[in-house]
């Protein structure tokens, strides 16, 4: 019974997908997203162009992602793209009688979780690919972000406007590895913030949604500030698995607003809006 459910549920999400990526509002959360990447991506391979050094193509977006102002830009294409929570369509009521609330609300908490998945992907794989030009492939950390980390090229950076605070990073992970920690960094906090303004969106309805994630993310920008919370991994990595910190909180808060909803959805009146 229970694969019956999640069948059901994947194509409710699926459905809605093929209904949303059709939307002006989704494409426009998307181009706005990658106007922010290209604005880090211009800064980093700037740089890397006038010291004269390859960088490694899988760099940019640890770099990028590290930054202060891509951490909190990023986000705006993304909430743009989810913007309609709790994703009522004309069909919606049709679907609540043939699989459930909570099937349906299965089906719209995996949608976020697909389009978090999707907005994370489409930046690594733009700043992978725009990187290929001026660099290599590997394991290994070029010299342009060594430079970097240690401040060798305060001047140049300070110039472009990039730095990258990742010395610690860069002695316990290869690049791919990295590569792979910042991308579930960015996935949590993506899934956190869509699920946040479902539920919201959900219980509550009109913005307020949209004012809880904007106070949850002004929120996490003072304390990065504090060096207490911070989306990027540079910040966690000591050696002994620190790393993980900030992703099991993201997920914790994520089943927990994900267990509101199924009790939510049973009570609140679905309309659409």
């Amino acid at each position: 019974m229970s694969n019956i459910r999640i069948t059901r549920a994947i194509r409710i999400a699926l459905g809605l997908l093929r209904q949303e990526m059709g939307s002006v509002r989704v494409i426009m959360g998307y181009l706005l997203g990658f106007t922010v990447l290209a604005l880090g991506l211009n800064d980093f391979l700037r740089y890397a162009v006038e010291i004269e050094e390859p960088v490694n193509i899988f760099e940019a977006f640890i770099i990028v992602e590290s930054q202060g102002t891509a951490g909190r830009l990023w986000v705006l294409g993304y909430l743009l793209i989810l913007a309609n929570a709790p994703f009522v369509k004309r069909n919606t009521y049709i679907i609540l009688y043939r699989s459930g609330r909570r099937i349906w609300n299965m089906g719209m908490l995996l949608y976020v979780f697909i389009q978090a998945f999707m907005y994370t992907m489409c930046f690594a794989a733009a700043s992978t690919a725009v990187s290929v030009p001026y660099g290599f492939s590997g394991k290994i950390w070029s010299s342009p972000a060594y430079m970097l980390a240690t401040g060798a090229s305060h001047t140049i950076a300070e110039k472009y406007h990039v730095s990258f605070e990742g010395m610690a990073l860069m002695k316990h992970m290869t690049v791919l590895q990295a590569f792979g920690i910042t991308f579930m960094y960015m996935f949590c906090y993506f899934v956190f913030l869509g699920v946040l303004l479902y539920v919201c969106n959900l219980m509550f309805g009109g913005f307020w949604g949209l004012a809880a994630v904007a106070v949850v993310h002004l929120g996490r920008v003072i304390l990065s500030f504090t060096v207490k919370l911070h989306q990027s991994p540079v910040y966690y990595v000591d050696g002994s698995g620190g790393y993980w910190r900030y992703p099991c909180i993201m997920m914790a808060f994520i089943f927990a607003m994900a267990a509101v909803s199924l009790f939510a959805v049973e009570r609140v009146d679905i309309q659409a809006r």
